[in-house]
Parts: structure tokens; sequence; C-alpha cells
């Protein structure tokens, strides 16, 4: 009876969200993903994602996510579960007046600082450009996954001055199951059907999937000093293209 009744209750909940919905879409993606530590490698993330927004532009994405190396550690596997906040679509007019304002903007800041024309001229189609993206997003959310790839086998060894100390850094897979908290935004470029995202995050993993180990010693001695970080802060940066429907 009693799972009966919760598969009634996922019913509804879906129905409710088909009956709601404005603004459905599925979306590919790649990019960057950072760690925020110096000497550790960064890797390349591909994903696939849908995403429901409601008509006060709260709804959701759910999707999966793979880096195939991180940390020197292959294969990590995650399913994003985010919540976010999608601005409405602006009109082309809106776009441009929005594009113009942010590039007189741009130009007025410099007050002739910068003697560098092709510095001015930069900032001011930057400016531009942010400004033409439209139904920004702000998410928070966690990617559960799992890490499948076996320990690093590189590492990465210095030689001091006179050859009188050295120093080796690499990193451990600790456990394959990993659990990250996420909170980023999303800018979209609409045309016809489809946007174009550009899409910064920051993530926090609260598991210990990547221990970063260094190690310093020095020649004549038998003196070795051992440090264990796990790595925590990562940084993204993807960019892809959605269809709505």
């Amino acid at each position: 009876m009693k799972h009966r009744l919760f598969a009634l209750i996922v019913i509804a909940m879906c129905a409710v969200v088909e009956s709601r919905g404005q603004v459905r879409d599925v979306s590919l993606s790649a990019g960057a993903l950072i760690p925020m530590h110096d000497g550790v490698e960064s890797g390349v993330t591909i994903g696939v994602n849908y995403g429901q927004f409601f008509r006060n532009g709260l709804g959701f994405r759910a999707g999966v996510q793979w880096t195939p190396s991180v940390a020197n550690v292959d294969h990590s596997v995650g399913m994003p579960l985010h919540f976010a906040w999608r601005m409405g679509p602006r009109s082309t007019s809106e776009r441009l007046s929005s594009g113009i304002a942010g590039a007189y903007m741009a130009l007025s800041s410099d007050n002739g600082y910068r003697s560098d024309d092709h510095s001015v001229a930069g900032s001011v189609l930057g400016a531009f450009l942010m400004n033409l993206f439209s139904g920004m997003e702000l998410f928070a959310g966690v990617t559960p996954g799992y890490v499948s790839g076996a320990s690093s086998s590189v590492s990465k060894a210095s030689w001091g001055d006179s050859w009188q100390y050295w120093e080796e850094t690499w990193t451990e897979k600790a456990s394959g199951f990993s659990f990250m908290l996420d909170a980023g935004m999303c800018l979209n470029y609409s045309i016809w059907r489809f946007d174009v995202k550009v899409k910064p995050a920051f993530h926090c993993l609260l598991t210990d999937n990547y221990l970063y180990h260094s190690a310093k010693g020095e020649i004549y001695t038998d003196m070795v000093t051992e440090s264990v970080k796990p790595l925590r802060w990562f940084f993204s940066l993807e960019g892809g293209l959605a269809y709505r429907f």
C-alpha cells in the first residue's frame, strides 16, 4: 500500500511539473575542470542535462557529467542535481540596447587612463557581448558520482640549487564514491529554439577522492618531510548548446 501511495505521489508531481512548466531544454556541454591548487592537473569535462523551469523562473536541472582525467586520476562520472532560477527572456531590441549601453559604460569608465587602443576595444567589445545574453540562470545543488580510475602513477620531481634538496608531488585516489556541492551561473544567448551557454561554477568536494602528496628531502641526509592534503575546491568553465521545447 505504501509503495502504491508513493508511486501515485510521484506521478502527481510529474503531472504538475508537466502542466506548469514554462521552459524545458536538453543541453550538451564541454569545458574545463580546474582544481584550485597550484601544480595539479586540470581536466576536460563533458555533460548532458535536462532542465525544467516554471512560470516564476524556478526550476531544476539533472544530468550526467564525465571527466576523462583530472588531478592525474582517470574516469570520474557524476550526476548533477541542481535547483535553479532563470530570468525571463529578453527581446532582440532589449538585448541590443543593453549591449550598446554596456559598451558605452565600458568606454566611459576608461577615462583615458589606458593608452593601448586594443585593450580599450577589447573591453568595449566584451561589455557589448556580455549584455547580449538572455535568460541568465543561477543554480546550486549537488553532484554525487564515482571515480573509477586508479591512483596517479605520474609524479613531478624538482631539484633545488646545487642539487641540495628535492621535491616530489603526486595524487592518490583515496575513495571511489564522490559527493560535491555546486554553485554557479549560466549565461544564455538565444537563437530561435537554441541557447548558446557559458557556465562558470565553483565546486566543493566533500569526499576524499583526490589526496595531493608533497614530499621534500635533502640529498645528503635521510631527512624527508611529507604532507598530504585532500583537494576540495574546483572551478569549472563550460560552454554548450541547448534545445528548448
